[in-house]
């Protein structure tokens, strides 16, 4: 059975098949003249992939499985096809797409982990930790998904105004705090300052709670020109299931589920009644990835507004303010001028 690259969603696997020189019709989805590959060819990969399934009754059905976390094909009724073909093909205990299933207990218990090192970091040990348990987990390479930060990138900061009519902020004020000043956030603990910012000027309005009629400094940052570009481990980048190294997808999906969990933490905004202890867990986890991959800061989603991404910095001397405008919330918008230092 010939398959083609509009059957996936998957841009690793479309690419191989691009690549494969075959052109045609498909046999799945019926597109026409599209480069094609025998689906024969993905019958090893499929086989890595089954490996780490089990059959589970209250679990949910192949096809949907693989499609909520990964959207590796390019509809539910694509995935049914291809499937209900390669099962039968490979050894494996699931017969068909629709037979309910879980990950293997060495998956679950790798993401799960991050629940238990929480709650041993909030209530039992914070200052001492096994690492030793988080290496044979394979932690230490499962933030290998890097963004690369490059000069002339804007990114941006935001400081809320204490008075009406408050003069903007100057560009060197827009820094962090002292250290001996600077309180715990959702990344760095208390006394080790980090640099917040974001991709998008409006999110940062949404991260300081800017409310009605509140008036901020919003700096504008970009990399020191000594450096052509930092890398930061990226909890919103696309984890893609296919690789031609089959090995590696049970590294791949381990390690997908757990940035998963974390980013979710990271993302989650403090209300005003949560206790600090809430970030130990996320702030242990940036240290481990500083110590450990040697980036430079992180990259997460914002939940408070989607369009845009938070931005935490490790050093905030490798950032330079370039410029500081004056915003004020208005009923219907964001105005803003413009006050460069």
């Amino acid at each position: 059975m010939k398959v083609c690259v509009s059957c996936f969603s998957d841009k690793e696997l479309k690419g191989f098949i691009s690549s494969s020189n075959q052109i045609g019709d498909c046999g799945v989805c019926e597109s026409k003249n599209l480069p094609l590959l025998d689906v024969s060819e993905l019958f090893d990969f499929f086989q890595e992939l089954m490996n780490n399934f089990k059959v589970f009754e209250n679990g949910m059905p192949l096809s949907a499985k693989i499609q909520s976390n990964w959207s590796f094909f390019n509809s539910h009724g694509v995935a049914n096809k291809i499937l209900n073909y390669v099962l039968p093909n490979i050894k494996t205990e699931v017969a068909s797409s629709n037979i309910n299933v879980e990950y293997t207990d060495d998956i679950i218990e790798n993401y799960n982990h991050w629940e238990i090192l929480k709650e041993e970091l909030k209530w039992k040990n914070r200052f001492v930790i096994n690492i030793e348990r988080l290496e044979e987990l394979g932690w230490d390479g499962f933030f290998n998904t890097q963004f690369k930060l490059s000069k002339k990138v804007s990114l941006f900061r935001a400081r809320l105004h204490h008075q009406s009519g408050f003069k903007v902020y100057k560009t060197e004020e827009m820094t962090c705090p002292p250290r001996e000043f600077a309180s715990g956030g959702r990344a760095n603990p208390s006394g080790i300052p980090f640099l917040y910012l974001s991709d998008n000027p409006e999110t940062v309005l949404y991260e300081v709670r800017a409310s009605y009629l509140d008036e901020l400094s919003v700096g504008t940052f970009e990399l020191n020109s000594e450096f052509e570009s930092v890398k930061l481990v990226d909890f919103t980048e696309d984890t893609y299931l296919f690789h031609p190294d089959y090995s590696s997808i049970n590294k791949t999906i381990k390690a997908k589920l757990l940035r998963q969990k974390i980013s979710s933490d990271l993302s989650r905004p403090m209300r005003r009644y949560d206790s600090e202890l809430e970030y130990i867990p996320t702030q242990f986890i940036c240290e481990f990835i500083k110590v450990f991959t040697g980036a430079f800061g992180i990259r997460f989603s914002s939940s408070l507004h989607p369009k845009g991404n938070n931005i935490v910095m490790f050093d905030q001397n490798l950032m330079t303010c370039i410029s500081v405008m004056k915003v004020k919330i208005n009923s219907v918008n964001l105005q803003g001028i413009e006050v460069k230092h």
